[in-house]
């Protein structure tokens, strides 16, 4: 079965090294990825810091449908708490054609 998987580039208002950004971290590692963790076909879940203003972020879900909700419902949380306050976000999404 091949799994579908969403890239998200997050282009942040703060220095993604600040102490602010480093809490965001720390939210996003405990409650953001419970929220992840809590939606049907979630597979795995990345945030890496890539310059002092950009995130890239990726996600796998074992289906499209299953990803569009479970991340709908991610990003509901990021809104509640602030996060898409601080970022914007471009995301590309699609099937999984090769992995190892």
């Amino acid at each position: 079965m091949a799994h579908y998987l969403r890239m998200t580039i997050a282009r942040w208002s703060m220095d993604t090294h600040s102490p602010e950004a480093e809490e965001i971290y720390r939210l996003i590692q405990t409650d953001g990825t419970a929220v992840l963790r809590a939606q049907p076909g979630f597979v795995h879940y990345r945030l890496m810091r890539a310059t002092p203003a950009i995130t890239i972020a990726v996600a796998e879900w074992e289906s499209e449908k299953q990803g569009q909700v479970g991340s709908e419902q991610y990003r509901a949380w990021m809104r509640r708490v602030g996060i898409l306050d601080r970022i914007t976000l471009e995301t590309h999404a699609g099937e999984i054609v090769a992995s190892s």
